[in-house]
């Protein structure tokens, strides 16, 4: 299920060699940049090229869903199929995803048997559910003598394990795709990108050729000349030495992303040729993880549909608190659904969540409750997915994870967490307006900062500091979060085509590798009437490392300040500026000179920690240390306050706001063609939120039917929302008349 997690703990696999795999090309190297840019380029033309497919994208996206994942074990019979789709379609599941695996449809070279999933396609049928179909072609069967188990990949860059792939996309796809029950094929789960296999270096060695044109101009960069791009390898002495070359291995880290996308596009390609009519979707584990071989932003090209799996035994911090189970949802949702929304929008799912218990895999054993599985979908909604896909309807009887994640309990019947999975597909199909509510567009951003990431995968080993860019992250979204100050995540490339004019605060965490059109990019922005937040080493390195000789590299100008050294302050040592010890001060202090900004804070000693520049139109907050990160790790209040002060008076520009309420309450405000609507969902105690409507409307919690008190106040709808612990409540405005 969760292979991210053999990409972080196993990252660079050993050079292997396939059986029967040739060590030569078997096509010319004629027009490499051409072939390989074109083939990325024709995944660019999103949109359905067809009106079949097109109906079929929209009939699954244009109405909220709920699904899960049907596990086929190898006990079950056609009886127990059908009681199994039967209970799924009374919880008011519309789809039902399964893993095709190839194992079980090639047990015999040759022999194929669709035996069990013609048992699923024909009670989906019955049942009126859609089937998401995952299909495995990087998953060959255990006779191929190629991988250990199933669950594991193999090299599509190697052509012999396409031609068996395309066998089995062709058995599989040309089985059930003029099926009633078939729905969207997904098109690999949870792919990535990670071997070193000659065929590897091979697809290396043209995206090599198509970056750099000639070789000289490759060894003008690398330490280790090459004679001809296909002679490139990476060793795992490059990987791991102390002295590695930086701009082989980061252009090995972009390969990966580009050439996981290639894999998906060769896929896509050989399912819409024998099934042109179904739309394509996959998952992805880290939406944020070019260094381990994922780039949502970049993925998205290939899809119709975008999905990101969400197991919080796996991805969040063993001693979190429930309470914060929200917020870290919350985190990695936005990242998907932000990056869905940028042109060419697409809609996405939540592939996979986590419904049930967690005893010996994950990172830690956890019991997911109702009441996690009521909110975690409302928010994924307010976040705009278009369906919530759990991890699974059924235990596996055997092997790995057996007995663990399922909604149903270990004897196949309804867990006490259906009753409340079902209460959420009766307030869906009792209020089919939820399905036109749109999230309403945030005025505050926070860069996803890719050339930072990769470097720090580098910068960061020796003191086991590879995840510093993520924390910084995570540490701005949580500051804003908590102060419900709604955010959309944005990518280096929208930053660079300069589309981010209409945010009205831009936060750029812990981004300390930048190169020079971004630098333009910022200058540009905060001209134009931009509110520039930044911390820390702002661009004193480049997209490769090489070092800027000041601090904010190259951007003195327009922070109106700049440091020539760096005071480094130990991790275990951070430092606080206030009388309140609230330890803001992180990993180093720069000696600040002022270039034309005002101090806005000093440290103790009197040396500036936070200015303020103004800049054309816009204006800059810059700290000196790590405060991002500092939050992150501590969560002070008062470091929060440094992060959030920008972006507090956007909050009254939204058309929907949240003006009173606990932190503990995760708020979504939508919009409507009609009127307005919001999400709360209450991860603490029994409490009041007030939110704030544009507007003289009525208001009604729609889970409940009650009507929810409002007062009316300078042109806005003000409606007090009494919260008992744990619960949700979804709004809806009505015109209010007099």
């Amino acid at each position: 299920m969760y292979q991210q997690q053999k990409v972080l703990e196993f990252r660079y696999q050993a050079t292997q060699s396939h059986v029967g795999i040739s060590r030569h090309r078997l096509q010319q190297c004629v027009l490499l940049a051409v072939i390989f840019f074109g083939v990325l380029a024709s995944a660019q033309n999103t949109a359905p090229t067809n009106v079949a497919r097109q109906a079929k994208l929209n009939e699954l996206t244009e109405q909220l869903r709920i699904g899960s994942e049907f596990f086929l074990n190898r006990a079950d019979t056609q009886a127990s199929v059908d009681k199994q789709f039967q209970l799924m379609h009374a919880t008011g599941l519309t789809l039902v995803r399964i893993f095709v695996i190839w194992d079980d449809v090639e047990r015999v070279p040759g022999v194929w048997n669709f035996e069990g999933y013609d048992w699923i396609y024909n009670a989906a049928a019955k049942n009126g559910i859609k089937i998401v179909a995952t299909l495995c072609p990087e998953d060959p069967p255990g006779w191929a003598d190629k991988t250990p188990f199933y669950h594991n990949l193999v090299n599509l860059n190697a052509p012999a394990n396409r031609a068996a792939s395309a066998i089995y996309l062709k058995k599989v796809v040309g089985r059930y795709k003029n099926n009633p029950a078939q729905g969207v094929w997904l098109l690999m789960n949870e792919p990535t990108k990670y071997d070193t296999e000659p065929t590897t270096f091979h697809a290396f060695g043209d995206w090599l050729q198509a970056k750099y044109g000639t070789v000289n101009t490759l060894n003008q960069h690398w330490f280790q000349p090459l004679k001809k791009f296909s002679d490139v390898k990476i060793t795992s002495l490059q990987q791991t030495s102390y002295w590695t070359d930086y701009h082989a291995l980061i252009d090995w880290d972009n390969f990966k992303v580009d050439n996981l996308i290639q894999q998906l596009i060769w896929v896509k390609q050989q399912v819409e040729a024998i099934d042109p009519n179904h739309p394509t979707h996959f998952n992805v584990t880290s939406p944020i993880g070019d260094a381990v071989g994922q780039d949502i932003w970049k993925e998205k090209q290939v899809p119709d549909i975008l999905g990101v799996s969400m197991h919080a035994a796996w991805v969040f911090p063993p001693a979190t608190p429930e309470s914060d189970y929200g917020e870290l949802y919350s985190y990695r949702l936005d990242q998907i659904a932000d990056a869905s929304e940028v042109a060419p929008r697409k809609p996405f799912w939540v592939t996979e969540l986590q419904s049930g218990p967690t005893m010996f895999t994950g990172k830690f054993p956890l019991y997911t409750t109702p009441g996690d599985l009521t909110r975690w979908i409302w928010d994924s909604y307010g976040a705009g997915s278009r369906a919530v896909i759990f991890w699974l309807w059924n235990p596996r009887v055997g092997g790995t994870e057996a007995g663990e994640w399922s909604l149903a309990s270990l004897d196949g019947i309804p867990s006490n967490r259906i009753p409340a999975v079902k209460a959420v597909a009766d307030t869906l199909r009792k209020n089919p307006w939820l399905a036109k509510a749109q999230p309403q567009e945030a005025k505050v951003a926070i860069l996803y900062n890719r050339e930072a990431e990769i470097l720090i995968s580098l910068d960061g080993r020796t003191q086991h500091r590879e995840d510093e860019v993520a924390d910084s992250l995570r540490g701005c979204y949580l500051a804003l979060h908590r102060a419900h100050i709604p955010t959309e995540f944005v990518d280096l490339d929208q930053l660079k085509q300069g589309a981010l004019q209409n945010f009205k605060v831009l936060y750029i965490p812990d981004s300390y590798a930048l190169d020079d059109k971004a630098l333009a990019a910022l200058k540009t922005y905060v001209s134009q009437g931009g509110t520039l937040w930044a911390d820390g080493l702002t661009a004193w390195k480049n997209g490769t490392g090489e070092i800027r000789p000041t601090v904010p590299g190259g951007l003195t100008d327009l922070f109106g300040v700049e440091a020539s050294d760096i005071y480094p302050v130990q991790a275990a040592n951070p430092y606080s500026v206030t009388s309140q010890n609230e330890q803001g001060g992180e990993l180093w202090k720069l000696p600040l000179e002022m270039k034309g900004a005002e101090v806005v804070m000093r440290t103790k000693s009197g040396k500036p920690f936070e200015v303020k520049h103004t800049f054309g139109m816009g204006q800059v907050y810059y700290f000196e240390s790590a405060v991002t990160l500092a939050y992150a790790r501590r969560l002070n209040p008062i470091v929060q306050q440094w992060i959030v002060a920008p972006a507090l008076a956007e909050v009254a520009s939204q058309k929907v706001s949240m003006l009173q309420g606990s932190r503990k309450i995760l708020f979504r405000g939508m919009t409507l063609p009609d009127g307005a609507g919001a999400i709360l969902s209450n991860w603490g105690n029994t409490g009041q939120a007030v939110i704030s409507f544009r507007g003289a409307y009525a208001v009604t919690d729609v889970i409940t039917g009650a009507s929810v008190p409002v007062t009316q106040n300078n042109g806005h709808t003000l409606a007090t929302v009494n919260l008992p612990a744990g619960s949700v409540a979804v709004l809806r405005t009505t015109t209010s008349h007099p």
